[in-house]
């Protein structure tokens, strides 16, 4: 687990974060926040949005089912 405090930020600047790792800030002894690779945020991002999706399909499972043509009548 790679750490960085405040004081290493503040000397160090952008520095102090390494790249492509996940490091906890510590303030006052404690991880207070959490750095990840932007690509790490987005994949995490995208896979919380599929167990949305799928806890959505999975409450509406048992719901009547509407005919498409009723929804989208021939003109």
């Amino acid at each position: 687990m790679k750490t960085i405090t405040i004081q290493n930020l503040k000397t160090n600047g952008a520095k102090a974060i390494p790249e492509d790792q996940v490091v906890y800030l510590i303030v006052n002894s404690k991880p207070k926040a959490v750095l990840l690779p932007v690509d790490q945020y987005e994949m995490f991002v995208e896979a919380l949005e599929e167990l949305e999706d799928i806890r959505d399909i999975e409450a509406r499972k048992n719901e009547d089912l509407i005919d498409a043509d009723q929804i989208f009548p021939e003109k």
